[in-house]
């Protein structure tokens, strides 16, 4: 395909809209497109904020460009749904409470207020979220942004990597550590490098998971929600 005809096809496309694209080995992949100012960008699959040009170099293999299928999750609905089991679970397991309170507020939130805030998360290629986050923005009220933008994603939740054949002993130790407030670290390897710390810092418990790649430090990011579910912060 020429880059015009691709561009032809996602012109109207203001935000990341998932297509299909086949190549010339009959193999399809799924690519998030949006153009702007007449240039089109793809986002990767771990993408959250930023697009990269498209060149006719990247197209010239393709066969064709077709839009992904129109049967759509209600994503709001889905987004609700996460923030309520977050609430859930942290009220549960005691962990962060500044994050408990900031998904309360948001729940708070009128339907209207709500709606809004996801479709700027969703529209993420211009930070309309994000940069509402500080400097008196109107969602100046959520420090970690990233919560929110997890509840938006594909997959929201994150299981701990463990050993099959520990799982169910070591998660019930977590548990037990979460419960009462104890320190607790552990790292073992299982594909990466993975870590589970929890932490009672002045009275406020708190719940991390990592995998890193091997012996580099480098790595995915969650927070801990309670034993057995993370949720993605950051990538390093």
């Amino acid at each position: 395909m020429k880059l015009s005809e691709v561009l032809n096809i996602v012109k109207d496309c203001s935000y990341p809209v998932p297509f299909y694209v086949k190549t010339t080995d009959g193999k399809r992949k799924r690519i998030r497109f949006f153009s702007r100012n007449g240039i089109v960008y793809t986002m990767g699959k771990r993408d959250r904020k930023y697009g990269y040009g498209l060149y006719s170099s990247h197209c010239e293999n393709w066969v064709s460009l077709t839009k992904a299928g129109s049967a759509k999750t209600d994503t709001f609905k889905r987004y609700l749904k996460r923030a309520n089991a977050a609430l859930a679970m942290l009220e549960e397991s005691g962990l962060w409470n500044d994050i408990r309170e900031e998904v309360k507020h948001f729940l708070s939130l009128s339907e209207e207020e709500q709606r809004q805030m996801v479709k700027d998360i969703e529209t993420d290629c211009y930070n309309l979220f994000y940069l509402q986050t500080f400097n008196g923005g109107k969602y100046v009220w959520a420090r970690f942004y990233q919560i929110f933008e997890s509840f938006a994603a594909k997959n929201c939740w994150k299981s701990i990597a463990w050993s099959k054949w520990e799982r169910e002993r070591m998660s019930a130790e977590v548990a037990e550590c979460i419960k009462n407030g104890t320190e607790y670290y552990h790292r073992w390897i299982h594909g990466y490098d993975n870590t589970v710390e929890v932490a009672n810092r002045n009275g406020e418990k708190k719940a991390w998971y990592s995998e890193e790649y091997r012996n580099c430090g480098n790595g995915w990011y969650y927070l801990m929600f309670d034993a057995t579910h993370a949720i993605f912060f950051e990538k390093d």
